[in-house]
């Protein structure tokens, strides 16, 4: 009985790639709120430096969909909030005082049914679980995500082992200057957050809102979209992407048609349009195996490459290699 009493007790067995997945995914259960630090790397400036921008913020959750964060300056003042009440959005400009107002994301009927996006996922990425390290204090399961395809970033999740909450995300490519990171500082779970926060409201001011066609897009169909603009595009592209929805916009009256593809975990864009594009002053990444169809910068937004083909102008942006996003434009071809 005394070595029973002993012995250490046994190691808590791994859950599964899938179930961690699964609780990843779902909305979250309880109610929190925390202080997150954001960093993206992206590419090199003309004088070899990586460039990063990093963004502080509070968070605040009520399930299942209410969702409240406020982005803060270097001094800690809040520079500007988005507040998503599950059914409409609003971005508050602090220092001018306006307020942009439209539908929540996600409250579209989504294209691509979730089930096939978890597909797409687990056909285009091994999945692993391991024990990690505590993240804000709390115990944590890492959950992996390996590209079976050349040219994708790799990431991890930490997620916490009561609640599932997702403390930190990792995003990168090996040995490229191109990654992101999203961490919480501290989390307080289980605390109850009032329904004033996730008020969404028109105006800070008289004058001041401004009602955007929607902050969540459009889903359209490939037919809906060829019906509306006689745009045709792809249902699959290479790298294991397929179509996950499409929209059609006009910007100083010009139309655009945009679709996006997803393998289930890294999104890409297509941008259709009459007229060229003006892309980020940034400087031009080179060729790398593949000849590149036009110029290819780096962005926040990820890498923005631009061609021509006869009268129409692309603009593709995703975190691909930029093999990967040469493959894919000459399928557009």
């Amino acid at each position: 009985m005394l070595a029973a009493a002993l012995a250490p007790a046994p190691a808590r067995a791994l859950p599964r790639p899938e179930e961690l997945l699964d609780a990843a995914l779902a909305a979250p259960s309880v109610p929190y709120q925390g202080h997150v630090m954001v960093t993206q790397w992206y590419g090199h400036s003309a004088d070899g430096r990586v460039r990063s921008r990093t963004e502080e913020m509070r968070v605040y959750v009520r399930p299942p969909d209410q969702v409240r964060r406020e982005f803060l300056t270097l001094d800690g003042t809040v520079a500007r909030v988005l507040i998503s009440d599950g059914d409409r959005e609003s971005v508050r400009l602090v220092k001018s005082g306006r307020t942009i107002v439209g539908d929540a994301a996600g409250t579209g009927d989504k294209v691509l049914a979730p089930e096939l996006e978890r597909a797409t996922l687990l056909s285009n990425y091994d999945l692993s679980v391991s024990t990690a390290e505590a993240v804000a204090g709390r115990a944590t399961w890492r959950l992996s995500f390996a590209p079976k395809a050349a040219g994708k970033a790799r990431q991890t999740l930490w997620i916490d082992r009561e609640t599932k909450i997702v403390l930190r995300l990792k995003r990168w490519q090996p040995g490229r200057p191109f990654a992101s990171e999203a961490y919480f500082v501290s989390i307080s779970p289980r605390k109850e957050q009032p329904e004033e926060l996730f008020r969404v409201e028109d105006s800070t001011g008289v004058g001041s809102a401004v009602h955007a066609r929607a902050l969540a897009p459009r889903f359209l169909t490939l037919d809906q979209l060829r019906a509306r603009s006689g745009s045709t595009f792809p249902d699959k592209l290479p790298g294991g992407f397929i179509f996950e929805s499409a929209d059609v916009f006009s910007v100083r009256k010009s139309p655009v048609r945009h679709a996006r593809y997803t393998d289930g975990l890294t999104v890409l864009s297509v941008f259709q349009t009459d007229r060229p594009v003006r892309l980020p002053k940034n400087a031009a990444i080179p060729a790398g195996r593949e000849a590149l169809p036009g110029p290819l910068r780096a962005s926040t937004a990820g890498k923005v490459m631009q061609w021509r083909v006869g009268p129409r102008h692309y603009v593709m942006m995703s975190d691909v290699s930029r093999d990967l996003m040469a493959e894919i434009a000459k399928s557009l071809r």
